[in-house]
C-alpha cells in the first residue's frame, strides 16, 4: 500500500514543495514544485520581511495547501529557514501561514541544520564513480549559503554563511549591473567565506557538488552557451559573468538557458560563486539534483520507518558531557515504567511527541553536571539550547531546554508559556515533568527502587503519587525527596500529594 508524504521548503528566494509515495520500501517523487517568493527582497533588521513578500508568500502557500489535503497530517514537514530565521516580524508570519496550512505547524531550522539535509538530500539523489570519496557540497540559497563536507552519508564538517543571491541584491541598485556592484558583491562574499577558510580546505575533498538552485541555474547557463557539457568550470563561470556584465540591468538579460524567473537573481548569484571558486580553489563542481527538500523527506521518513537522527544527537551530547551510558538506560527504563504507571483524565494525555521528548530529556538531563553541581539543570539546559542537535529544530532544542531546566528544584512552567505554548499545552507537559522529576529521584543512588510499585495519578492541577508502606520502610531517603517535591508544585497552585498504601 502506498503511502504518500510532502515537504515544503520556505527558502529566501523561492516555495519547493515535494510529494512523493512510499511504496515497498522505494521512494518514487510523484510531482516537485517551486514559486519565485523571494522573502528575502527588501527584508531589514528594523523593518523584517516587507508586506509585498509576505503577501507572494501567502499566496503561495494557499495553494500548496490544497495539495496537501490527501496527504496524510504526519507525512509532511515544512521547513523555513534564513529569512524566517532572521527576520524580527517572522513570528506573526508564520502564524500567518499556519493558519492557511491548518493543523500542520512549520519548523524554523538552524543554518547547520539546514546544511545537514542538503547533504542528505544530495547523498541520497547524487551518484558517483568514486562513491566513497569525500564530497564538498555548497548550496547558494536566497539568504544564506551552506558548505558540508562528508562522505556517503556521514556528515564531517558544515557551516552556514549569510549570504544569498536574493540577500546580495542589494549590492545593485535599481537592478543595475556595473563592474563595480559586482566586485562590491564579490568582495562581500569572500570576506563571509574568510570566516571558515581554515577548517574548508581543498585536500580535505575530492569531489565538489553544487546542490540545485542557483548552481543549477548557472549550470543550465553553461551549458547554453556552449561553454560545457556538464556541471560548471571556473572558466565557464568566468565566461558567464563576462556575458552577465554586458547588460544595463538584470531585467535587460537575455540569455540562451536563463529562464526569467532567475534574471533578478543570477548576478548576485553568480558573484557569490565566483568567490567560492576562487577561494576555495575549485576547478569543476558537479550538479545534484537533490538538495534541502528532498533532504527533508528521507529525513522525514526515516523518523517513521527507519531511524530518527534525534536519538544519536542525543545520544552524543550526553557522551559529550560525560553522561554514562548505563545511567542513561537507567533513566530511560525507569521513565517508561512510569509511563506504564501514570494515569490520566481524559482530557489530559501525553503525545508520541511528549514521549519523545521525556525519554530525551532522561537522556541528557545531567549534562550541566559536567560543568557544576550547584543547579546543574540550568547548565543542562544552557547546553542543549546552544549546541547543534541535529535533526531537531530551533524551537524543539528550546522546548527540550526547557523541559530538562524543570527536572528539579523550582517549577517555571512560564518558560514554555514564553515559547509560545497555550494552557492546554502547558498542561500536557505536567505530566512529562513530574515523571522527569521522579525518575532522577528514584534513580538517585543509581538503581530503579522497585519503581514499578509507584503509581501516579495527573487530573486537571491535581497530582497524585501512591505507594505501599512496604515501600516507604524500604526507601526512606527517596520517599523523603518525593515528600520534598509538594512544595515546589504548591508553589506554582498544582495539589500535589502523597498516598501511602497499607
Amino acid at each position: 500500500m502506498k503511502e504518500l508524504y510532502a515537504t515544503i521548503d520556505l527558502g529566501s528566494n523561492s516555495f519547493h514543495m515535494l510529494t512523493a509515495a512510499l511504496e515497498f520500501n522505494e521512494i518514487k517523487i510523484l510531482d516537485s514544485t517551486s514559486e519565485k517568493v523571494m522573502l528575502a527582497e527588501g527584508l531589514s533588521k528594523r523593518d523584517g520581511i516587507t508586506a509585498e513578500a509576505k503577501e507572494r508568500g501567502l499566496s503561495c502557500i494557499e495553494r500548496f495547501a490544497q495539495r496537501l489535503e490527501s496527504i496524510p497530517r504526519k507525512n509532511i514537514r515544512i521547513v523555513g529557514t534564513n529569512t524566517l530565521r532572521a527576520a524580527v516580524n517572522s513570528d506573526p508570519f508564520i502564524n500567518q501561514l499556519e493558519l492557511l496550512l491548518g493543523d500542520i505547524s512549520i519548523d524554523i531550522i538552524s543554518g547547520i541544520e539546514e546544511a545537514r539535509l542538503i547533504f542528505l538530500g544530495v547523498s541520497h539523489t547524487w551518484s558517483s564513480i568514486r562513491p566513497d570519496a569525500r564530497k564538498l557540497v555548497i548550496d547558494i540559497g536566497g539568504g544564506s549559503t551552506e558548505f558540508i563536507i562528508g562522505k556517503t552519508f556521514s556528515l564531517k564538517r558544515a557551516e552556514s554563511l549569510r549570504m544569498g543571491c536574493v540577500a546580495f541584491r542589494r549590492f545593485f541598485e535599481n537592478d543595475k549591473i556595473t563592474k563595480r556592484c559586482f566586485d562590491k558583491a564579490e568582495r562581500a562574499a569572500e570576506v563571509e567565506l574568510g570566516n571558515i577558510l581554515s577548517e574548508f580546505k581543498p585536500k580535505q575533498w575530492s569531489d565538489v557538488i553544487g546542490s540545485a538552485g542557483t548552481f543549477k541555474a548557472i549550470e543550465q547557463l553553461s551549458i547554453a552557451q556552449g561553454l560545457t557539457e556538464e556541471g560548471i568550470t571556473f572558466s565557464s563561470l568566468m565566461a558567464i559573468r563576462d556575458r552577465l556584465l554586458a547588460f544595463d540591468t538584470m531585467t535587460d538579460i537575455e540569455l540562451d538557458g536563463l529562464k526569467d524567473l532567475r534574471k533578478r537573481t543570477i548576478v548576485p548569484g553568480v558573484a557569490i560563486a565566483m568567490a567560492i571558486f576562487k577561494l576555495l580553489k575549485i576547478d569543476i563542481m558537479h550538479i545534484s539534483r537533490g538538495g534541502l527538500r528532498e533532504g527533508i523527506l528521507y529525513d522525514l521518513i526515516g523518523r517513521g520507518h527507519a531511524e530518527d537522527i534525534r536519538e544519536r544527537s542525543i545520544a552524543a551530547i550526553s557522551k559529550r558531557y560525560g553522561q554514562h551510558n548505563n545511567r542513561i538506560k537507567l533513566n530511560r527504563r525507569v521513565a517508561l515504567r512510569f509511563l506504564e504507571n501514570i494515569q490520566l483524565k481524559e482530557t489530559i494525555g501525553i503525545s508520541r511527541k511528549n514521549r519523545r521528548f521525556l525519554l530525551w530529556a532522561a537522556s541528557c538531563s545531567q549534562i550541566g553536571l559536567s560543568i557544576s553541581h550547584s543547579q546543574y539543570q540550568n547548565h543542562s539546559a544552557y547546553l542543549i539550547q546552544n549546541s547543534e542537535l541535529h535533526g531537531f529544530t530551533i524551537k524543539e532544542r528550546a522546548i527540550l531546554a526547557a523541559i530538562v531546566k524543570n527536572h528539579r528544584r523550582k517549577i517555571k512552567l512560564s518558560t514554555f508559556e514564553q515559547l509560545g505554548f497555550d494552557a492546554q499545552s502547558v498542561d500536557a507537559l505536567k505530566p512529562v515533568i513530574l515523571i522527569l522529576r521522579l525518575c532522577f529521584i528514584v534513580t538517585q543512588n543509581g538503581k530503579k527502587n522497585n519503581c514499578k510499585a509507584i503509581n501516579l495519578s495527573v487530573n486537571e492541577n491535581k497530582l497524585r503519587v501512591s505507594v505501599s508502606r512496604h515501600w516507604v520502610d524500604r526507601h526512606p531517603l527517596i520517599f523523603d525527596s518525593i515528600s520534598r517535591e509538594t512544595k515546589y508544585w504548591q508553589n506554582i497552585d498544582i495539589d500535589f500529594k502523597i498516598k501511602i498504601n497499607d
